[in-house]
């Protein structure tokens, strides 16, 4: 038998808030939990495995509105699995731009840190350097 879990111990598992869970239900992005005789809700395996996929689209900027079209995707079984993998694609293409822009912005920070143990060795004060740097594009320093 599935091991059945309180809402509090999903909050705990996944990361969520208990709130954020009954608002992911009530807005029928949680389609599948389950409530006992008393209307308290059920959770199983399969649901842990759920939300932490909504987690994943959630944490990379997936509006919940997409989020539900994905769930209603889901309920609607097997015929919605290209469109599904559709918006998992989009998502990661997303994603994929992002962490390019992350990975310029890093080049750029890496470059701006390696200037100073340079300009202190040549003597350059930082802001005649960054100004250089501004208007051409290179360090005072810098060979043609």
């Amino acid at each position: 038998m599935n091991e059945e879990l309180t809402i509090g111990q999903v909050a705990e598992k996944t990361g969520l808030s208990i709130p954020t869970i009954r608002y992911y239900e009530k807005e029928g992005i949680l389609p599948f939990i389950k409530r006992n005789e008393s209307g308290i809700r059920i959770f199983e395996y399969e649901d842990i495995q759920w939300i932490n996929l909504l987690n994943c689209l959630r944490n990379t900027g997936m509006p919940i509105a997409q989020l539900k079209d994905y769930a209603d995707l889901t309920l609607l079984g097997d015929q919605t699995g290209e469109k599904r993998l559709g918006i998992l694609e989009k998502q990661k293409e997303k994603i994929e731009e992002q962490v390019n822009t992350l990975k310029s912005h890093i080049d750029l920070l890496n470059l701006q840190m390696e200037w100073y143990p340079r300009l202190k060795k040549e003597n350059v004060q930082f802001d005649q350097a960054m100004k250089a740097w501004l208007k051409e594009g290179k360090l005072p320093s810098d060979q043609e």
